[in-house]
């Protein structure tokens, strides 16, 4: 279940399309109305020391602690999972130069794929989940694949398709956003990195950064959350593209108004993109609004970095009278 990563795929991050993010928000309404996650409950978990205390140790104690805080963060505490630690712990110092070192390359696959039995499997009354030993060097990748398991967990215990949902890694990576874990998985979808052949850029996620982007975006106007930490945790490509999805999420008020209230509408797709509300005058009184299209942008992006939320964004964003 929530199958491997793509280390160094050669992509380009792409803007996405309108229909691409009509099909995302239709996706992700489903799964939060499927899940019954109630708007406002998940939390916007951070890769810092506030929700990971614990100190990490490279070894089997240390993940079980980590995944047993992320079961909690992800509201499954009434489901037993059991971790078992698939291989031997890497030696940390055996790298020859960047991450990874040069005995396999630093683009090589991390061996989540080679293990011979899967990431996760019911067993009785009970979850194993298989954590290969391999990914205990790398945080970013550990963190976003847990989170991926713990997304595909909710889905097999309380999607009505069950484990055919669960079995799907985009699904898996989409319900784990909506759990409040859309930053680690946006840090494992485009992880810069030195290798000896010089710097690549390694992938650990099956969607691509602008498809998480978005999503992550839809599930932080639904709960409502600042994104000014956020932005914070986020290296720079992250930063960037999540600061254009929230734009473009922005643009849609009924959309994101639905996915608070009524996500099996939006579900069945029965909204509107781009159709800015009037709220202008009643945020903003009677303060000149930027004119011209990239000084209401950078107003917007100023406006998001204070944590404005997405209903201001909406309004500086969306076309001035006349254009």
């Amino acid at each position: 279940m929530a199958g491997g990563a793509r280390i160094c795929d050669a992509f380009v991050v792409e803007a996405l399309s309108d229909t691409d993010l009509r099909r995302l928000a239709v996706s992700y309404a489903e799964l939060v109305h499927a899940l019954g996650i109630p708007a406002g409950e998940p939390l916007l978990v951070l890769p810092n020391a506030e929700f990971f205390p614990d100190r990490f140790t490279h070894d089997g104690p240390s993940v079980e602690r980590l995944a047993a805080r992320m079961q909690g963060y992800a509201g499954l505490e009434d489901v037993t999972i059991e971790l078992v630690l698939a291989g031997e712990p890497p030696a940390l110092d055996a790298g020859g130069c960047g991450t990874g070192g040069c005995g396999t390359g630093a683009c090589a696959t991390p061996q989540a794929s080679d293990a011979p039995l899967p990431r996760l499997e019911r067993a009785a009354d009970r979850w194993l989940l298989r954590v290969p030993a391999a990914e205990l060097k790398d945080p970013i990748l550990l963190t976003a694949r847990l989170a991926t398991s713990l997304g595909a967990v909710a889905l097999a215990e309380r999607h009505p398709e069950g484990l055919a949902r669960a079995e799907n890694p985009e699904s898996a990576e989409l319900a784990a956003v909506a759990l409040g874990f859309g930053v680690l998985l946006l840090e494992a979808s485009y992880m810069y990195r030195k290798g000896c052949g010089g710097p690549n850029i390694g992938r650990g996620t099956v969607l691509g950064l602008s498809e998480l982007a978005v999503a992550f975006a839809l599930s932080v106007a639904r709960e409502k959350h600042s994104l000014g930490k956020a932005l914070g945790e986020l290296a720079t490509t992250q930063r960037a593209l999540v600061k254009e999805a929230v734009a473009l999420v922005a643009e849609s008020p009924t959309l994101v108004r639905l996915l608070r209230e009524d996500p099996a509408r939006a579900a069945r797709g029965d909204f509107r993109l781009r159709d800015r509300g009037p709220f202008w005058s009643k945020l903003f009184g009677r303060r000149a609004r930027p004119q011209g299209k990239e000084a209401r942008l950078e107003a917007a992006l100023s406006a998001l970095e204070r944590g404005a939320s997405v209903d201001e964004l909406a309004e500086l964003v969306g076309p001035a009278d006349g254009e």
